[in-house]
This record gives structure tokens, C-alpha cells and sequence, in this order.
């Protein structure tokens, strides 16, 4: 365990934390965050130091979805026995950037929590994909995370204007900035918008340069970075594993794995078409399919050009993916919460 003592507001510790932890809190407790998590331990951060933690049984008993359970950038609250810890309790998140689960299994994984702002990165190579983009423009607005896209490679990239405009055309009022881990002038730009206490969380394929943009900030080659496969042009896997990194300049960081699939699982809300949003409710029907009716601003809008085919067609295709799991999660959860009333009954 370290010895030094930390001062947990430089980890994003403030008021509406303090107040949930006082709100429940047992003798002996502590909050801590969670910077870092593998197969066996949590990795915390408390006025103690650095620790390894492990959940405890009661978290474990009680959780039936995966979202339940601490994930990296979440407060909890933890006991210490010598030089081990214990998590009692997840604090309540401000917010969490989260997908559905890789696979047949219909859960929710939190990616990270607690986030100010997310960093969309997309590489202007191989890997360049709007529809990805707005995926990941979507799940940001509607966890209530303020995302700004960030496109990496520009120094190699030879339609940069074309390309920073094509997704200046799907972003709305989300900043775009295309970036250079050679660029000195990337390097304070991105570090301008991390402020002190605030957390940011880098999400994108594998190969983006994610990891790169990290070390560029923390002036160290610290964690580990890779090529994109030249046999299949995708990204290869170099972060194995999320971490919280505390910067130099007072700002945090959470580097994530690539994510080659990515589905929503929040879907209170369609976000991140703005445009074809605010036309939709231009149509002279409120049920409007946007097909055969008569004055659709939306088929309008396309067959004069200011609204792109592709992107109306990446809004129908969200939107029956949103319905679909939907219908998924509410037979998911009804299983797993007969699951948690069997398990509460069973004390």
C-alpha cells in the first residue's frame, strides 16, 4: 500500500460525492475511486494511498446486471484491514458511458463513470467510419456526457478538409479537431480541454491512436500503443484493460480498449441527428414514416440535397435497433429481477 496520503479531491472527489458517501456511511469507510480493474483486484485510490481492493460478497449477491458492479471512474466505499481493501458500496454515478455486451447476452457494460467530457476518437485512415462515429455520437448524448471528436492521423491524411467536413456534417454542435501525436499544437489543444478535477475518457477503435493521445499528454511512453494490421487494416488490440490516470496538468484520463462492436443500451432518447430530429417535426404527420406521406420535410429535405440520404438511412436503422432492444431488455430484465427477488427472499 502507499504511503504517501492523497487527497482524493484531485481524483474528482466533490460535493455530490461527499454528500452520498456521509449520506450511508459505516464506521470505518472510506471513498475511493476506481482507477484501475483486472481479473482478481480493483485498483483504488483513498486518502491512504493506492490499494488493491476486492468487492465484497454483498455487492456480488445483490448485482444481477453487470452495470451494477464497480467499474473504473466510479466512487465507492471502502473498508481497510492492514494493507487490503474491501468495496462495501457503489456511490451513485453522475453518469457512465456504457454499451450493450459484447455477444448473445443481452446486459449492459459500463465502459467508464463519472465522465465530464469524452473524446470520440476516430483515425482518418483505414479505420475512418461515420457510421460508427454515430453510434458513439449517440450513446455520449444520451449518458448526458459532453463528447468532442478528435481525428487522428491528419498529418498522413491527404483529403483532411473533405474528411473533417464530412463528419462536421453528421456532428451538429459537437467540436471537431483533427489532431497529430507529432503536433505540439494537438498536444495543448487536447490538454486545454482536460481541466483540472475534470474526467475525460478516450473511446474508439482499436488503432485509433487512443493510447497515443494519452502518452502525449502524460509526456511518457506509458501505455503500450500498436499498429493497425496490414493484413486486415482494423486495429490491433494494445490496451487490455481500462485505467484512470491522474495528469501533470490536474486533469484525469481513462484510456479504454478498442471497441470494434458497439450497440446502445441506453435508448431513452435518439441523439445525435439533430438535423433529421428537428425535420422529422417538420412533417405534416406526427406518426410520419418518412416513405409515401405527403409533406415530409424529410423526403423533402433529401431530394433537395440538404440532408443526406446516407445519414436519414443510419437514423431508420438506429431507431429499429433502439425498438428491437428495447423489447430485448424488458423480457432480459423481467428474468433478472424474478432472479433478485428470489435471492432477497432467500435471506
Amino acid at each position: 500500500m502507499a504511503a504517501d496520503f492523497l487527497d482524493i479531491a484531485d481524483f474528482g472527489y466533490d460535493d455530490f460525492f461527499a454528500a452520498s458517501f456521509k449520506k450511508e456511511a459505516e464506521s470505518g469507510e472510506l471513498p475511493a475511486r476506481v482507477v484501475g480493474h483486472n481479473r482478481h483486484y480493483y485498483e483504488i485510490c483513498c486518502e491512504k494511498g493506492r490499494i488493491s481492493a476486492k468487492m465484497s460478497g454483498a455487492i456480488r449477491y445483490a448485482s444481477v446486471l453487470k452495470s451494477e458492479l464497480p467499474a473504473v471512474g466510479d466512487w465507492v466505499a471502502v473498508s481497510i484491514r492492514q494493507d487490503k481493501g474491501y468495496i462495501r458500496r457503489l456511490l451513485p454515478r453522475k453518469n457512465y458511458f456504457s454499451r450493450r455486451s459484447a455477444g448473445g447476452v443481452v446486459d449492459e457494460q459500463v465502459v467508464a463513470a463519472n465522465i465530464d467530457i469524452a473524446f470520440l476518437v476516430m483515425s482518418l485512415d483505414e479505420n475512418y467510419n461515420l457510421k460508427r462515429l454515430q453510434r458513439y455520437l449517440s450513446i455520449a448524448a444520451a449518458a448526458r456526457i459532453n463528447p468532442v471528436i478528435l481525428l487522428t492521423k491528419s498529418d498522413i491524411c491527404e483529403k483532411l478538409d473533405e474528411m473533417v467536413g464530412e463528419v462536421a456534417a453528421i456532428s451538429g454542435r459537437v467540436p471537431v479537431h483533427a489532431v497529430s501525436s507529432f503536433s505540439k499544437e494537438s498536444f495543448m489543444l487536447v490538454n486545454s480541454l482536460i481541466k483540472p478535477r475534470e474526467t475525460a475518457v478516450f473511446v474508439g477503435s482499436s488503432g485509433v491512436g487512443k493510447s497515443t493521445l494519452v502518452n502525449l499528454l502524460l509526456g511518457e511512453e506509458r501505455l503500450a500503443t500498436g499498429k493497425v494490421s496490414a493484413a486486415t487494416n482494423k486495429g490491433q488490440h494494445t490496451t487490455s484493460a481500462r485505467e484512470l490516470i491522474l495528469l501533470k496538468s490536474g486533469g484525469i484520463v481513462i484510456d479504454t480498449p478498442g471497441m470494434r462492436e458497439l450497440q446502445m443500451w441506453q435508448d431513452e432518447e435518439l441523439n445525435g441527428f439533430g438535423q433529421t430530429e428537428e425535420l422529422a417535426k417538420m412533417c405534416r404527420f406526427a406518426d410520419c414514416l418518412h416513405e409515401t406521406e405527403p409533406d415530409c420535410a424529410v423526403k423533402q429535405a433529401i431530394e433537395e440535397g440538404t440532408l443526406s440520404a446516407e445519414l436519414f438511412e443510419m437514423w431508420k436503422k438506429q431507431q429499429a435497433e433502439t425498438r428491437e432492444l428495447r423489447i430485448q431488455k424488458e423480457r432480459s430484465l423481467k428474468i433478472l429481477e424474478t432472479r433478485r427477488a428470489k435471492r432477497k427472499k432467500g435471506k
